[in-house]
């Protein structure tokens, strides 16, 4: 079947209404959606406990009576559907976009429509918006409503302050039950060994771990032809540059820093992806289902797939 036409970051930032955005977005994917991996109505059996007068007999387990003469029920775990904490940078640094659509405003319309995505599949989802400390936090739910406190809580947001992802994984570690979904949306343009330390500790709870890496093209290839005074958003540093005299320089180092991210990521088994604020959110969005449709249903997942290439 033929993909359908994606639609151009920019056309989308010209749409102010986030939830008609992430609607238009998903309804795009069309086949790509499915049934969530697990199902909400399914048990499975945990264990016997013996009988107690008031427990519902409908439970006792006849055949061990038979065996053994006494009154054991059994006992059962009900699946339930994905748990999802969307994690979003918004320190200074994302409010730099070279093109009609910054960093910022990508990683929101794309929160957006993965929250979209996980309500209609199910599944109950939260956000934690955080700079140098956590600005936003909505607890996990499933229905229409949460998705609407999501959309409004996004819309509120504006990339401001440094960056502390570290505090925020730190947070998410001990507020959120094992088992669940984590997606980091964010440039990673800070140290992160503190953030990286975090990560692999919800990866060993047992969490599905994502990282999706948003970044600007001119950050990407350094895409100036000219003298620039460039200004540390998250600080109060300028500096004068001659593109040509530092460019492979930036690029090297550029590449060591997300190299370094990578590997650690990898070694933990967590998937991580960069991508263009410049390119549909399709794409990103068909990673993330991708990964579900695969990561969820192995042990653990890794890939160092790239949507915007380094």
């Amino acid at each position: 079947m033929q993909a359908k036409t994606f639609i151009p970051p920019e056309q989308l930032a010209a749409i102010s209404n986030l939830e008609l955005i992430a609607r238009t977005v998903v309804d795009g994917l069309g086949a790509g959606l499915h049934k969530s991996p697990q199902t909400g109505s399914s048990i499975e059996f945990a264990q016997y406990r013996p009988y107690a007068q008031g427990d519902e007999i409908r439970f006792l387990d006849w055949k061990l009576f038979g065996r053994t003469d006494r009154l054991f029920l059994k006992q059962f775990q009900e699946e339930t559907n994905l748990t999802c904490t969307l994690l979003l940078d918004c320190s200074a640094s994302m409010g730099f976009g070279s093109g009609p659509v910054s960093k910022f405003r990508y990683a929101q319309l794309l929160t957006a429509a993965l929250a979209t995505i996980h309500q209609r599949q199910g599944d109950r989802f939260g956000l934690v918006a955080f700079h140098k400390e956590v600005a936003t936090y909505l607890p996990p739910q499933g229905d229409r409503a949460a998705l609407r406190r999501v959309l409004v809580a996004l819309e509120e947001l504006k990339p401001s302050e440094s960056t502390e992802t570290q505090d925020a994984l730190q947070f998410l570690g001990d507020i959120l039950k094992p088992r669940g979904m984590v997606i980091l949306i964010s440039d990673l343009l800070h140290p992160l060994d503190g953030a990286l330390e975090h990560l692999r500790s919800l990866r060993a709870r047992r969490h599905d771990v994502m990282v999706l890496q948003i970044s600007d093209p001119a950050e990407r290839d350094f895409r100036f032809d000219r003298a620039v005074t460039l200004v540390d958003m998250e600080g109060t540093e300028e500096h004068f540059v001659v593109p040509e005299a530092v460019r492979k320089g930036y690029l090297e180092n550029r590449h060591r820093h997300f190299s370094a991210i990578r590997q650690s990521c990898l070694a933990s088994e967590i998937d991580i992806a960069e991508f263009s604020c410049d390119q549909p959110l399709d794409f990103v969005l068909r990673h993330f289902l991708r990964h579900r449709q695969g990561g969820l249903k192995t042990k653990g997942f890794n890939s160092s797939r790239s949507g915007g290439g380094t």
